[in-house]
C-alpha cells in the first residue's frame, strides 16, 4: 500500500458515519475488490480494526471469498448485476466472524452494487440467534412429546416453554404424523386468523396450503416418507380466504426408536419481502423504459429537424401558390406539434431533473394557493397576500410547487393542537430596508432582484437545537417521518440559486422565508412580416444525421450565410485547424461519433477562444446543461429547432 493510501479509505469511511450505528455489519468494496468501508459491527465480529482491512484486498485478507461459490456472485454485482444474497444456511461464513464459543457467527449477506458511489456494499445480518432458535425450536418439539406424557409432573415447564415460543416472529406450528395442528404460538394465530382454540380441528397440509401447486403435495409427500425436511416458499390460505406467501420450513421428529411422530413447521410470511423484489423488477423496467425512451426521442428530433426544415425550405420555393403554402404550413404546424409531444416523453424521462423555464412568480403562487387550500383542514385559517404586478422567474414550477406544498403541510402539522390556528403566505418583492439582519447574514441579497415568499404559522414552534437540523438529511420530528422533506425543498432552493432562512420558537409558530432570484420583465417582441436575412456569417456546421445536415445547411444558405458541413467532431476540428480565423460561428450536434460536439468545441477554442457556439441537441437538455452553462458564448438549442429563431441566436453570437 502506498504512503497515505490507509489515510484515503479512512475518509472515505468517514462519509457514512450512520453505517456504525446500525445493527448490521457494513463493509464495501470497489472494483478492485479493495475494502473501502468496514462499519463498528464488522470490526467488533471479525477482531478487525478499520485500519487493518481498509485498502487491502477482500480476496487476499478472506480467501475463503475466493472461492467459485462466493466469487462468481461477488464479480456478477461488481459488474453492475443484480444483488447476490448468500445465505447462513447455504454458504455458512462468508467473511469468519468468532464467537466466545469458539464457534462462528451464522451470516446471511447481501451484496449490492451501489452506482452512485461505485462500490459493492455488503450487508452482513447475524442470524446466528435465529438458527439457534429454530434449532432450539426443534429441540423444544421433541421434549414436548415426552413432556405431555407427563403433563400433570411438568405442566409449568410446559406453559414456559410454549410462552417463549409464542415471542418469536415467525409461525411455529407442531403437526402430529397426519399434519393435524397440535400446536401452533400467537405468530400463527396472527398469521391465519385461526385462534388457538380452533387449530386442533385444522389438517395444515389440507387447509393452509394452497392445492394449486401440485408440485409442492407431490415433493412434501417425498420428503416425508424419506423422515427429510423440507424448506421453500408456499402460498398460506388464511381462515378468511385469502391468502399470502411465506417462507416455510417444514421438518420431521422422531422419538427414541427412530419413529416419526410429529412434524414441526416454521412459517414466515414474506409478503413484504415480495413486494420490495416486485418494486425492484418495475424499477428496472422503468429504468430500461427511460433508456428507451431517451433514444428513440433523440432519433425522432432529428427527423423532425429534417422535415421541418425542408418544409420550411418548400414554403419559400411556392410563392403564388397559396394553397400549397397553406398546406406547408399546416404540416409545419403538426411538425412542431410533434416535436412538443417528444419534450413530453423526454420530461417522463427526466425522472426528477429540473426544468427550467420562465413563468409569472405571481401567477404561479395565486394558483398554488388554490392547489394547497385543499390540504388544509377547514378549522385552520388561511390566508394570502400578493404585492401587485407579475414577478417574472426562472425555474422548475414542479419542483418549487411540491417544495412550498411540503413548507404549508409541515405548518398543518405544526397547527394541529393549537387554538385559532392560522396559516398565512405572502408574495412580496425584497425589500433590504425592511430586512437588514438578513443582509448581514447573506450578503448575496444586496445584489440582483428577488421576491420574498413567506410562509408563517402560529404552531407549536421549533426550539433552537431543533431549528439547527431541520434541513438535515433524514431529520424528522414525525413518527413516521422520512426526514427528507425540508432537505429537499433546500436542494430546490439552492438549485434555484435562493435563499431560504426559517424564524421559529416555541408556541410561537415558525415563518418560512424564500428569497428567489426574478427576472426583468421582457419588452414584447415586434412581429415581422417577410423575414429579411443579413449579409451572412461563415458558419461550420456538425452533425452525424445526414437528413438533419442537408436540410439545416440548405436552410442557413436560404438566409445568406455561409456554411461548410463535417459529419463528426474530429472532422470538424480537421476543418476548422486549417483556416481557424475563418470561422464566424459553431453549430455542432452533441452526441457524435468519433468526438462529440463538446470536445470538439473546446479543441477549437484552444486556437479560438472567442469562437461561438450553438449546441443543437434531439436528447434532453438536463442531460448536458450542466457542462455547456460552464462555456462563455455558447447557447444550447433543441430539435427540431425553428428556422426563425435560429436565424435570430445567430445574430444574437455574432455581433
Amino acid at each position: 500500500m502506498k504512503k497515505g493510501q490507509t489515510g484515503m479509505y479512512e475518509s472515505r469511511a468517514d462519509q457514512f458515519p450512520l453505517l456504525d450505528q446500525i445493527a448490521s455489519g457494513i463493509l464495501a468494496i470497489d472494483r478492485d475488490a479493495t475494502i473501502v468501508l468496514w462499519n463498528h459491527n464488522m470490526e467488533q465480529w471479525s477482531n478487525r480494526f478499520r485500519q487493518q482491512v481498509l485498502g487491502k484486498s477482500l480476496f487476499e485478507l478472506f480467501p475463503s471469498t475466493a472461492e467459485d461459490i462466493f466469487k462468481i456472485g461477488i464479480d456478477q454485482v461488481l459488474a453492475g448485476g443484480v444483488p447476490v444474497i448468500f445465505s447462513a444456511q447455504l454458504h455458512h461464513h462468508l467473511i469468519p466472524c468468532p464467537l466466545a464459543n469458539g464457534e462462528f457467527r451464522a451470516q446471511q449477506v447481501t451484496v449490492t452494487w451501489l452506482e452512485d458511489h461505485q462500490v459493492a456494499l455488503f450487508s452482513v445480518v447475524d442470524q446466528t440467534e435465529q438458527i439457534r432458535l429454530i434449532n432450539q425450536y426443534k429441540t423444544s418439539a421433541q421434549l414436548l412429546k415426552s413432556e405431555l406424557d407427563q403433563r400433570l409432573k411438568l405442566e409449568k415447564k410446559n406453559m414456559q416453554l410454549a410462552a417463549a415460543i409464542d415471542q418469536a416472529g415467525e409461525a411455529v406450528v407442531i403437526t402430529d404424523v397426519d399434519g393435524r395442528i397440535e400446536y401452533a404460538n400467537q405468530s400463527f394465530v396472527d398469521q391465519t386468523g385461526w385462534q388457538s382454540d380452533e387449530t386442533d380441528s385444522v389438517d395444515y397440509f389440507d387447509v393452509l396450503i394452497d392445492k394449486s401447486d401440485d408440485n409442492f403435495s407431490e415433493q412434501l409427500k417425498l420428503s416425508i416418507e424419506a423422515e427429510e425436511a423440507w424448506v421453500g416458499r408456499q402460498q398460506v390460505v388464511r381462515k378468511s380466504g385469502s391468502s399470502f406467501t411465506a417462507s416455510i420450513s417444514i421438518a420431521p421428529i422422531t422419538n427414541e426408536e427412530g419413529d416419526l411422530t410429529h412434524h414441526i413447521i416454521i412459517q414466515e410470511d414474506i409478503s413484504q419481502q415480495i413486494d420490495l423484489e416486485e418494486k425492484m423488477r418495475h424499477t428496472q423496467k422503468q429504468e430500461a423504459l427511460i433508456t428507451l425512451i431517451g433514444g428513440i426521442a433523440h432519433d425522432f428530433n432529428n427527423l423532425l429537424a429534417g422535415l421541418i426544415g425542408q418544409v420550411y425550405l418548400a414554403s419559400r420555393e411556392v410563392v403564388g401558390m397559396p394553397k400549397t403554402a397553406e398546406r406547408m404550413k399546416k404540416i409545419q404546424t403538426s411538425a412542431q406539434d410533434a416535436s412538443e409531444i417528444v419534450k413530453q416523453l423526454l420530461t417522463f424521462a427526466r425522472q426528477g431533473e429540473h426544468f427550467a423555464k420562465e413563468f409569472s412568480l405571481t401567477s404561479f403562487i395565486n394558483e398554488f394557493v388554490k392547489l394547497a387550500q385543499h390540504n388544509v383542514p377547514e378549522n385552520i385559517k388561511f390566508t394570502s397576500d400578493f404585492e401587485r404586478g407579475a414577478v417574472n422567474f426562472r425555474g422548475d414550477a414542479n419542483q418549487l410547487q411540491l417544495s412550498l406544498l411540503n413548507i404549508v403541510q409541515n405548518a398543518v402539522e405544526a397547527c394541529k393542537d393549537v387554538e385559532s390556528p392560522h396559516i398565512e403566505i405572502t408574495l412580496t418583492s425584497f425589500n433590504s430596508s425592511e430586512h437588514g439582519d438578513l443582509l448581514k447574514k447573506y450578503p448575496v441579497l444586496r445584489h440582483g432582484h428577488f421576491a420574498h415568499v413567506l410562509i408563517r404559522d402560529n404552531g407549536i414552534g421549533m426550539p433552537a437545537n431543533m431549528l439547527e437540523r431541520i434541513f438535515d438529511p433524514f431529520f424528522s420530528t414525525k413518527q413516521l417521518g422520512s426526514g427528507l422533506g425540508l432537505a429537499m425543498v433546500m436542494g430546490c432552493v439552492r438549485h434555484h440559486h435562493g435563499i431560504i432562512d426559517v424564524e421559529s420558537k416555541p408556541d410561537h409558530g415558525s415563518s418560512f422565508h424564500l428569497f428567489l432570484p426574478t427576472l426583468m420583465p421582457k419588452k414584447p417582441a415586434s412581429i415581422e412580416g417577410d423575414k429579411q436575412f443579413g449579409d451572412g456569417v461563415n458558419i461550420l456546421l456538425v452533425d452525424d444525421d445526414e437528413r438533419v445536415l442537408e436540410s439545416t445547411k440548405e436552410l442557413l444558405e436560404c438566409m445568406e450565410h455561409r456554411v461548410t458541413i463535417a459529419y463528426d467532431g474530429r472532422e470538424a476540428c480537421d476543418q476548422f485547424n486549417k483556416q481557424p480565423d475563418v470561422w464566424d460561428i459553431l453549430i455542432t450536434d452533441i452526441v457524435m461519433p468519433h468526438m462529440d460536439g463538446v470536445a470538439a468545441s473546446k479543441e477549437m477554442r484552444l486556437l479560438r477562444p472567442d469562437l461561438p457556439v450553438i449546441y443543437a441537441t434531439g436528447y434532453d437538455q438536463s442531460l448536458v446543461t450542466e457542462e455547456t452553462h460552464k462555456m462563455k458564448n455558447t447557447i444550447l438549442i433543441s430539435k427540431p429547432f425553428n428556422p426563425d429563431d435560429l436565424d435570430r441566436l445567430i445574430s444574437s453570437l455574432v455581433k
